[in-house]
């Protein structure tokens, strides 16, 4: 079963349209919430009065954040790296404090100031034009590097030099004698921006004084957390649950105000509350991600050996960040990349500003290492005068050089060890394919008279995956007869409900529709972290498997008793169970059936098993990707028109649902890399709040991606799975910026993202 393509089990319930999103569960008796924002980047409330909206048609109830002060204090930090970690970077931060609804000040445009409960969300919406709201305006810090003048005002009073986090990551002298390429480099501010918006939606139950909040989330575990932690309540007093998900990619990964609010209301007014994100909410509010500026300076020796690599980055991360820590230690550790460099010297500092919030997406850091990095070895390829392609075979890491220790421990505060095989197969194999692509299209195009430039870029990726601490996987025997798995990793598209199930049916030879994986409820699962840094296949799939081995040496002592044999001779054959010869056999049913009242186990309690699974560290996933462009010169305009990946993972649990998760991080990345961008002007006001101004990437700016996967099994556990859900994103942003000046000979060097029409046009002109 693992290893196999088999279909999907999610498919059927989402193309016929019965899969429940937040929003399918409100009900005519759900009262809405609408939330009043604030309409300047910085500024001093001086008046807030909500007496309009109180007496406006439908309205229940109205809160601001002093109100919401007396009962809950601010969110938590999501992340904070081991000891061990924090000793060796010299890493640091500074928490701001971040409230459900503001007090006092506001710090981004589009920050919750008050909440409105009415029958309608157009009552609500209405009764907030009635509120009145008077901010005495402060100039925003909008520039970064400016932000960390001394003479610049501070966003928040916990972050003296509005500086939240800080880190050196490093090994080995510098200041080695060579040749030096220096680079600057900016990759713009971008999100995930899923198909389904953001929704909460809190129903308080009077039998057991508690609250089951329905929530788009990536981590249930951690909002029941966070929430319970800044209203001061037990763990008890929260149910947190996640219907189908519409799309994850890091930003609902993340706590929100909106949680907290929701969770506060529902119990205070004893109802059931929701509030469904619009999209001009969710552009204008909801978590962003990227901006990070980059300087480099790489010194290589005659044949471009890399002999030392310096990275000096900021991260711009709007107001808060409650995983700053992660998207720091990120960006720093993967600034090493997947080659032999004997010395590196990598510092980072995170900044607040008055943007938006930031957070994890997809990579978290990763990409923005790698475009530097990459970025750099084609500057000094171009610098030497050898093919950019041979300065990464003449560095990447090979089977000689596997497993590679870093020298320094991870976040984790365990040592850096690269677990693979040999990285440069990933190139070859990606020239290789990319060779044999370009022939083919080019026999097809003999006689066309297309003239615009093409180029073909490359760029190597080393990620991190399966990250810890643990996670909690519960496997049982239903009264149906089915396998039930309840696990704390919820699923947002990827596929869990068919991989997890694999994983069950070949340890139990049931099929696999006779699995069902429910997934993301506090209540079901005793515990979890969530989904994301491409982790559940490397930690959830371990822990189902533990759990269903467990489960097995169970169900052969309750079996043997049907059976009237020894539980070791109990086997499981094709959805039933048999004694060691075969004559005698029950299926699952029987079984569940000998459970329930009258049976011959009726004493005995369903078979039930929870398991937790601890990564010792990470598993690391390396690989290559091959970008190829059109680029039409006279607007400016490049098109992705071929693409090839060549990663080194782990054994794949379905290999078909492995591509897809690679092919949708590369549409992702092409979206990063040549369309979208949150932009603010000098007020701190955002200009990309309709899909007309952020731009998405379509079908047609999207080419047939070929993968091929060289499979390293982890020797972290027993699956020998890796993660795969970030991999696909993170190089695509320097593949194609490689591609762009490849077209053009390397005449030109592209040194930001979103390379737009404007920028290439420019760069262009600069050239001439």
């Amino acid at each position: 079963m693992i290893g196999s393509n088999v279909a999907r089990v999610e498919d059927p319930s989402l193309l016929r349209g019965e899969a429940s999103f937040v929003a399918d569960l409100i009900d005519a008796g759900t009262l809405h919430v609408g939330f009043l924002r604030s309409p300047v980047a910085a500024g001093r409330i001086v008046r807030l009065d909500l007496d309009g909206a109180l007496r406006s048609p439908g309205v229940i109830a109205a809160i601001d954040g002093d109100t919401l002060s007396r009962f809950a204090g601010a969110l938590p930090v999501l992340h904070t790296p081991d000891p061990t970690f924090v000793e060796a970077t010299g890493f640091g931060m500074s928490v701001p404090s971040v409230y459900g609804l503001a007090r006092d000040r506001v710090r981004f445009v589009g920050e919750p100031v008050a909440a409105v409960v009415a029958e309608s969300r157009a009552l609500a919406e209405d009764a907030l034009e009635r509120i009145d709201l008077v901010i005495d305006e402060e100039e925003p810090v909008v520039d970064p590097r400016a932000a960390l003048d001394p003479q610049s005002r501070q966003v928040h009073p916990e972050t003296p030099g509005n500086k939240a986090a800080w880190i050196r990551f490093a090994r080995g002298d510098v200041t080695q004698r060579g040749i030096v390429v220096e680079g600057r480099y900016r990759i713009g501010r971008h999100s995930g921006v899923p198909l389904e918006c953001r929704g909460v939606l809190g129903a308080y139950d009077a039998r057991d004084d508690r609250v089951h909040l329905w929530t788009s989330t990536q981590i249930p575990f951690l909002v029941r957390r966070a929430v319970c932690e800044a209203l001061g309540w037990s763990e008890e007093r929260l149910r947190v649950a996640v219907p189908e998900v519409g799309g994850g990619f890091g930003p609902k990964a993340n706590i929100y105000h909106e949680e907290l609010v929701v969770a506060f209301l529902s119990r205070r007014l004893r109802a059931r509350v929701a509030w469904i994100e619009d999209r001009t909410e969710h552009l204008l509010s909801s978590a962003q991600s990227r901006d990070q500026f980059h300087r480099t300076r790489l010194t290589v020796d005659g044949e471009g050996r890399i002999l030392a690599y310096e990275d000096e980055f900021l991260v711009d991360i709007g107001s808060h960040n409650l995983w700053v820590a992660g998207v720091v230690a990120n960006t720093a550790i993967h600034g090493h990349g997947p080659y032999r460099i004997p010395a590196f010297d990598i510092r980072g500092t995170a900044v607040v500003t008055n943007k938006a919030p930031t957070s994890q997406y997809r990579g978290a850091g990763r990409p923005e290492a790698c475009f530097a990095l990459e970025r750099t070895l084609d500057l000094a390829a171009a610098r030497l005068g050898i093919d950019p392609i041979e300065i990464r075979r003449r560095n990447v890491l090979t089977s000689s050089d596997l497993p590679y220790a870093v020298g320094l421990p991870y976040r984790d505060g365990k040592p850096i060890v690269f677990d693979g095989h040999d990285f440069g197969a990933t190139l070859e194999t990606a020239v290789r394919l990319v060779t044999e692509s370009r022939k083919r299209v080019d026999e097809n195009d003999a006689g066309s008279e297309d003239s615009n430039p093409t180029g073909v870029g490359y760029a190597m990726f080393i990620e991190a995956t399966g990250r810890g601490p643990y996670e909690t996987a519960r496997v049982r025997l239903g009264a149906d007869g089915r396998i039930w798995v309840h696990s704390g990793a919820a699923s947002a598209g990827q596929s869990h409900k068919t991989t997890l199930a694999q994983i069950v049916a070949e340890v139990l030879s049931v099929d696999l529709v006779d699995v069902r994986v429910v997934s993301g409820d506090t209540d079901l699962a005793p515990d979890g972290i969530g989904t994301f840094a491409s982790r559940t296949a490397a930690v959830a799939g371990p822990a189902v498997h533990r759990a269903a081995e467990e489960l097995a040496k169970e169900i052969r002592g309750r079996a043997a008793r049907l059976l009237d044999c020894r539980p070791e001779d109990v086997t499981f054959v094709d959805g039933e169970l048999r004694d060691a010869s075969g004559d005698r056999k029950i299926s699952w049913v029987d079984l569940a059936e000998a459970h329930l009242r009258g049976g011959v186990l009726s004493t005995l309690p369903f078979p039930d098993v929870v398991e937790r699974f601890e990564p010792d560290t990470v598993t690391w996933v390396a690989g290559t990707h091959a970008a190829v462009v059109e680029v039409d010169a006279d607007i400016g305009r490049t098109r992705v028109v071929d693409y090839v990946v060549v990663d080194e993972g782990g054994r794949a649990i379905h290999p078909r649902v492995v591509e897809d998760q690679i092919r949708g991080g590369v549409a992702q990345g092409i979206g990063g890399v040549l369309l979208e961008e949150f932009e603010f002007d000098s007020n701190g006001q955002p200009k990309s709040v309709t899909l007309a101004e952020y731009l998405l990437p379509t079908s047609l700016d999207v080419p047939d991606i070929q993968v091929h996967h060289i499979t390293s099994p982890s020797p972290l556990n027993r699956l020998g799975v890796k993660g795969v859900g970030e991999s696909g994103t993170i190089p695509v942003y320097a593949a194609v910026a490689s591609a762009v000046d490849a077209a053009f000979q390397w005449s030109i060097h592209m040194d930001a993202t979103p390379i737009s029409p404007r920028s290439l046009l420019a760069a262009l002109e600069n050239d001439s």
